[in-house]
């Protein structure tokens, strides 16, 4: 059954209906919190970012600046198959493809851009990727700049692995030396 609870709403007296005293304690209390941090400014929540970095929580799982993983031979572990171009909201990364020139059968990334600037940090690209070729787990806010060009990922910016973390050889590859085992 539903409670249904009565309010009291008691009529408001002259000095509440035309407002003057709500204002001036609303000001009040503005002015006070004014005066008390301009003699206390150490008391003042406030981070000086960039130069006092954020501490992130280390057990939340954070969306942060992209990278792209690298194989133990220090390619990338993309092979270019353009899903995480496709699977952006943004249209933020830029793929362009080239043929492997060892491998048979894998494509590498020539270029790899993601334009900071319009990327929504959605994570779309990280869920699409077949070979776990990037991830955004850097730990890094992306933040201003001052220039727009600052904002735009290269594959040489994105390129790294964290450390302790294990880099394997793509399915692509494990693909083309079965080839080259049955061609002999």
């Amino acid at each position: 059954m539903i409670s249904v609870k009565k309010v009291n709403n008691r009529p408001l007296n002259l000095l509440e209906r035309i407002y003057v005293w709500e204002i001036a304690r609303g000001l009040l209390v503005t002015m006070r919190h004014f005066f008390v941090n301009l003699v206390n400014p150490k008391g003042l929540p406030t981070i000086q970012y960039p130069e006092q970095p954020i501490p992130l929580p280390g057990n939340a799982r954070l969306r942060t600046r992209h990278r792209l993983k690298m194989r133990a031979d220090g390619a990338p572990k993309c092979v270019a198959c353009f899903l995480c171009q496709t699977a952006c909201p943004a249209l933020c990364i830029h793929i362009e493809a080239a043929e492997h020139p060892e491998n048979l059968v894998e494509k590498y990334p020539a270029v790899f851009n993601i334009d900071l600037a319009r990327c929504v940090m959605c994570g779309m690209c990280v869920e699409a990727c077949p070979e776990d070729a990037i991830a955004m787990d850097t730990g890094e806010i992306p933040g201003g700049a001052v220039v727009r060009e600052e904002l735009l990922m290269t594959k040489e910016n994105l390129l790294r692995n964290l450390p302790g973390e294990p880099s394997l050889v793509g399915a692509a590859n494990r693909l083309a030396n079965e080839y080259l085992r049955g061609k002999e």
